[in-house]
């Protein structure tokens, strides 16, 4: 994930896992459990992204 467009693919595959989630939980609630756990690592990969993507730009912005 180097790139915006990355984290929004990421984020866009993140919300796919929880409406999945969401659908999946009436009948299938480790399934659902799944998805939801997968859409955690998702967000925590897109949320290091882009704290590592403003700390770089925060760094040449500033010239160091």
């Amino acid at each position: 994930m180097t790139n915006p467009v990355d984290v929004q693919q990421n984020l866009d595959h993140c919300l796919r896992h929880i409406k999945g989630a969401s659908e999946a939980m009436a009948d299938d609630m480790y399934d659902a459990a799944m998805r939801l756990g997968a859409a955690e690592m998702m967000l925590a990969s897109a949320s290091y992204a882009v704290h590592k993507h403003a700390a770089q730009l925060t760094q040449a912005q500033s010239g160091t």
